[in-house]
């Protein structure tokens, strides 16, 4: 279907209509018909068209389902109780409850649980946490608990949790690094029309320069965000204060940008050098291991073998429906060939239940985002400081930093545009970002189960 304009005379008079047209086939020809007049082109303004371009894209969401929408699986559930039970076993969990008390706990908690098994689902935050079987709770209670989790009271207990899930580890007593971000928030707004309909949702960015704290291991502890990267000089020093509070080892701030001068109080600086220019004598070299994410041309190619293994298991789950498949050792074979044809072996998981005939599959989220993933080596110098003793605990240091250049929002609430600003507070921005802290210490947890002091 596509629009067009039709010209007539009338009267000696010229008149331009607009008109919805459609192609058929008839007796083996194309032909064209009518489908809607949208009346003359002088009645149509840029606002009337953007209200339609919002109606259909409403129509278009209640017609066709939303791929990100979350389907509950066995494997989903399996997920759940394994993430819940890893962190509430964690120093993070005993963090939590000091700030929620029992009454907010479970909400937090199943905020953090969500941005792990379904980061990207499109609905809002207390539709997706009862889907997950959590307790109930209204957008204001998660909008509430992630306000709070953002409030600069809150940060000494949760780095505190941070030192003593590295603990665990035996990596307390090397030093802390101080990254230098350029990140974004994402979130969205929407407005109404003349009638109360919403309509033109649209795209909320915050740019800011974030200091991410991580040990050598690249586990992120602690953070804090400016949205003038001119006060980087400025309020670096007031964060390695709150670091230095509890922690005293050695703080490094990696300045790949040049934000900063070569010595600053209570840090060292490191910057990035070339191997040719590199120079020993003088000052200490190291190396540091950099996950970046892959071009978008290889994301394409992942996601182009998901979608035909998607298609193809679609199928299968179509064949037992039918009764063309039942026993277990027919449908793994199936399974397995259309996932494996396909390279997709670590990457998508799927269940069969003989008894019930029920099939499901899924995406491993986890396994994707490192499929995603490349690693880049680079040296590191700090100048006019050589220290044998540092050096020895300046090995294996990881950068994992991708997570947090594009932080997206988790509650999926949008607020009407005026007050945008005011729903996406910085306690709320601040609160995404310690979310995203606490994720990845119970995801590493979670894949290595021996560290995270008692995890």
């Amino acid at each position: 279907m596509f629009f067009r304009k039709i010209t007539t005379k009338k009267n000696g008079k010229e008149y331009v209509y607009v008109k919805l047209i459609e192609n058929y086939r008839q007796d083996g020809k194309v032909k064209q018909r009518v489908i809607a007049n949208f009346g003359s082109v002088e009645n149509l303004s840029s606002e009337r068209i953007n209200y339609l371009i919002a109606s259909l894209k409403k129509l278009h969401k209640e017609i066709q389902p939303q791929t990100s929408d979350l389907k509950i699986t066995p494997h989903t559930t399996t997920t759940i109780n394994y993430v819940r039970n890893t962190l509430r076993q964690s120093p993070v969990s005993q963090a939590l409850q000091g700030i929620f008390g029992s009454k907010d706990y479970p909400y937090i908690e199943a905020l953090l649980i969500k941005s792990i098994v379904a980061p990207d689902t499109n609905q809002p935050i207390q539709e997706v946490c009862k889907n997950l079987g959590f307790n109930e709770g209204t957008s204001l209670n998660y909008y509430n608990v992630l306000k709070r989790l953002g409030d600069d009271a809150n940060r000494l207990p949760l780095l505190k949790a941070g030192l003593e899930y590295c603990r665990g580890n035996e990596i307390i007593h090397n030093p802390i690094f101080i990254y230098i971000l350029q990140s974004t928030f994402e979130g969205s707004s929407f407005d109404y029309d003349l009638t109360g309909n919403m309509f033109l949702t649209q795209n909320y960015q915050k740019p800011m320069t974030l200091f991410l704290a991580s040990s050598p291991e690249g586990v992120p502890l602690d953070y804090q965000f400016t949205e003038d990267s001119e006060e980087v000089a400025k309020e670096l020093p007031l964060f390695i204060s709150r670091l230095k509070s509890i922690f005293d080892g050695k703080i490094i701030v990696l300045d790949d940008n040049g934000y900063l001068p070569t010595s600053l109080p209570g840090c060292l600086i490191a910057r990035p050098v070339s191997e040719t220019t590199a120079n020993q004598d003088t000052a200490l070299r190291f190396y540091v291991s950099n996950f970046k994410q892959v071009s978008q041309g290889k994301i394409k190619e992942i996601k182009a073998k998901l979608a035909k293994v998607s298609a193809g298991l679609e199928n299968l789950k179509a064949d037992i429906l039918l009764g063309k498949l039942t026993k277990e050792s027919q449908v793994r074979k199936k399974a397995d060939n259309v996932i494996k044809s396909n390279q997709c072996d670590e990457l998508v998981i799927y269940s069969y239940e003989e008894a019930t005939h029920s099939f499901h599959y899924e995406i491993d989220q986890a396994a994707l985002k490192e499929k995603q993933e490349s690693v880049f080596i680079t040296p590191w110098e700090i100048q006019g400081h050589n220290d044998d003793n540092l050096l020895e605990e300046l090995t294996d240091i990881q950068m994992k930093t991708g997570q947090f250049k594009m932080l997206t929002d988790q509650l999926k609430i949008p607020p009407i545009n005026i007050y945008v600003d005011y729903h996406y507070s910085p306690e709320i921005i601040s609160g995404h970002i310690q979310l995203e802290i606490l994720k990845s210490q119970v995801q590493g947890a979670m894949n290595n189960p021996s560290i995270g002091g008692g995890i």
